[in-house]
This record gives C-alpha cells, structure tokens and sequence, in this order.
C-alpha cells in the first residue's frame, strides 16, 4: 500500500465516523428561532379616566427585542381582558368596566419568542359607564313622554357607545314582558313605542352593554293618547289645479287608499315641476299623528330609492282649500319630512339592495307628525313633494305613492 492510498483511506474512515457520530445525536424537532431576553417594563404611565374605562399612556423601553404591550384586567363581573398595543403607539385603552371606581390593571412588554417582562400594576380610576350615563338621561324630565299611541323615550348616547335600550311593561296580571329592544351607537335617537292602549300603564326602562352590564330599571307611569288608524272608506282625490295629473290607467289615485301595496299611484304630467302636489279629502277632519307611506314601487328593484322614490316632502292640512290651488293661508303645514335608508346609510344614485326592497315591502316608511296635539283636525291634505331619491330638487319628476296609511284621531 503506497503513502498516498494510505493517507485517502485515512480521512474516508474519519469522514464515515463522523457521520454516524451526528446522526446519532438526539431529535429535539423544530425549535423556535430564536428567543429574546426578558424585556423591561413601560414607565412613567399616566392614566387618563374615561366613561367605562381608561387610556394609559406610557414610556416604551429602550428594547431591540420589543414587540408590544399588553394590558390584563377583570371586569366587575368576573371576566378577565387583555388588550395589545403595537411599538409604533405608546398608549391602550382599558374599557367595559361595569361601575365607576378604581381597578388594577397589569401592564406587560412582550419580545421575540413571547417572552413578557415582569408585570407592573398600576391603579386606573373610571368615570361613570355608558349604559348607566344613557339610563341617567332617561331619567330627566321629558325624556320619557307620551304620546300617540304610546311612548317617545329620546336617548342620549354621549359615548356613541354599542348598547341595548330594553322596555318592558306590565299586563293586567301583573306580568312584565319586554316589548322593545332598540340596539344603537347613535349620539341620540327617539324610541317610539306603539300600539299601546290608552289607559294607566306601568312600563320600565334599562340598559345593556356587549360586556353583559345591565343598569337598574327605571319605572314610569304614563296614559298614551288615543291613536287610532284613520278610515279609509271617505278618501277621494281633490284635483286641485296646480296638483300632478292621473294617468289614464295602469296606476289610479286610488291605489293610495285600497289596501294594496302592489297597485298604486305614480303622476304623469302636466305640473310635475318640483316642487309638486297631490291632495287628498279624508272625507272628515283628524288630527294626524303619524303615517305609514309606500312612496315606490317596490316590485322593481330599480324604483326602490329610485327617480319617482319621494326623499323630501311635507304634508298640509287645510278645511278650506283656496279652489285655486294656491300655496296660502288656507293650507297649515303639519310637517316636513326626509326619507332615509336605514339598512345601510346610502344616499343618492346607489342602486337599493335586496333587504332595502324587502325592508320597504313589509314595512314602508313611518314619519310622526311633530306636536300633534297641538295642531287641529283637518279634512283635506296635501302632499308638497321637494325631491325625489334622484337628488334634484329642480325640474320634472314624477312620484309614487303606492299606499298611505294615517293615524290620530277624529
């Protein structure tokens, strides 16, 4: 065997023992790539009271491995909550607690790896929640009234917090049972309660937020007015000059009376300039407390919202019309009004949806008389429309009105 074949099996043998060397070292799987140094804590954290809860703002640490902050804290209740705050912000909110007070809340850094520093608690003082600040307003004087039919609750929502306004009442029995729940965010809003027999009645009010609070009820003893639907069966059209014109067939005047919401009127010209007028004899004075209108034609998904879908009108009442026609003191206006897409906030010139067209089907759209008690019993009305869902205000429009209901009383 020469020196060089000597030297070539030499390094071979080595080389062959080193791998059965290695592969026989333990399998200790995947490991995590790396695994930072325990963080230090934020600092100098100044807490900031909020209706609910609280805003910390603090000093990151000068850390290489730092990833976020996080906050640990129990509501009164018993549920524990964490909330994470990224290294670009150098503050958290802390929210839902149930009761204004003081509250531990622990504060974190987290690095690489998950790896938390140790906790530093700091005291938070809170300021009222907003389910009890919304219940509070409710409680004011004339925030709770009645009216037509049954209640108007008008909340405050200071916080634009999610909540849930629940009303109950109580039967003859004795018995409580909820009768409206109203889920809102709103700055403010009107509930309005209806259908409700005009008589001594004792109804309760209370709040609920997402986090499972609830307030105290509130307990009021309100008489709603007398509401009834108007009849319908003494309707006529008073053709006054300057109003929009019928059409020959198809949609007649009075498929805004006849109990189908299929058939109804749309105008043809002449004098469907805006703004323009249809008027209407009841056939015997009312005072008017609310209406339910369908102001389109909701078998074409098109006409929902659409150019003939009336958005802003105002109804008149008068017992002496000028046979002219002419806007004068005759007529007594009983309000004005806007139509809205509560489903999903569009305005103008976006095609409705399939829920908007259902929503309108079922329901159509309810506007209340402002303070109609005070207005007096009229027989003849006007409906003055200033725009239609196109958006102009101007020039030729035709409308819709495919079935009115009215409520108050004779």
């Amino acid at each position: 065997m020469n020196k060089f074949y000597h030297i070539k099996y030499t390094l071979y043998s080595f080389f062959i023992l080193s791998i059965l060397f290695w592969g026989c070292k333990e399998d200790v799987g995947i490991t995590i790539n790396k695994v930072g140094q325990k963080p230090p804590s934020v600092s100098n954290v100044i807490v900031t009271p909020i209706s609910g809860g609280a805003i910390l703002k603090y000093d990151l640490p000068q850390f290489e491995d730092l990833r976020y902050i996080k906050a640990i804290y129990k509501l009164n209740n018993g549920t524990t909550k964490e909330v994470k705050s990224s290294i670009y912000n150098n503050q958290l909110t802390v929210a839902g607690f149930g009761a204004e007070g003081s509250y531990d809340v622990e504060l974190r850094s987290v690095g690489v790896g998950e790896v938390e520093s140790d906790p530093l608690t700091v005291k938070v003082q809170t300021l009222r929640p907003p389910y009890r600040l919304v219940l509070d307003k409710l409680k004011e004087n004339n925030n709770i009234v009645a009216t037509f039919g049954g209640l108007n609750l008008d909340y405050f929502n200071e916080t634009k917090a999610d909540l849930v306004i629940r009303i109950i009442k109580k039967d003859s029995t004795g018995k409580w049972s909820l009768i409206k729940s109203e889920y809102t965010n709103l700055l403010d809003g009107v509930i309005r309660i209806r259908g409700q027999e005009s008589k001594p009645t004792d109804f309760g009010v209370y709040v609920e937020d997402r986090y499972d609070h609830f307030s105290d009820t509130f307990f009021v003893n309100k008489t709603p007015i007398e509401e009834i639907a108007i009849p319908r069966t003494k309707w006529a059209r008073l053709g006054l000059p300057n109003d929009v014109a019928v059409r020959a067939s198809g949609f007649p005047f009075t498929g805004i009376w006849d109990g189908n919401t299929n058939v109804g009127f749309l105008s043809t010209s002449p004098n469907i300039e805006l703004p323009n007028s249809v008027t209407i004899d009841l056939g015997v004075p009312a005072r008017l407390s609310r209406m339910q209108m369908w102001a389109t034609r909701y078998s074409s998904l098109a006409d929902v919202f659409g150019s003939a879908h009336i958005y802003d009108f105002e109804m008149y009442g008068s017992n002496n019309p000028n046979p002219t026609g002419e806007w004068d003191a005759s007529w007594t206006s009983l309000g004005r009004f806007v139509s809205s897409r509560p489903l999903t906030g569009f305005g103008f010139g976006v095609p409705a949806t399939v829920a908007e067209q259902n929503n309108i089907r079922d329901n159509g759209e309810t506007y209340e008389f402002p303070d109609p008690i005070t207005h007096d019993k009229y027989r003849y009305i006007r409906i003055r429309t200033y725009a239609t869902w196109n958006g102009s205000y101007e020039g030729s429009s035709n409308i819709f009105i495919f079935e009115l209901y009215l409520f108050g009383q004779l």
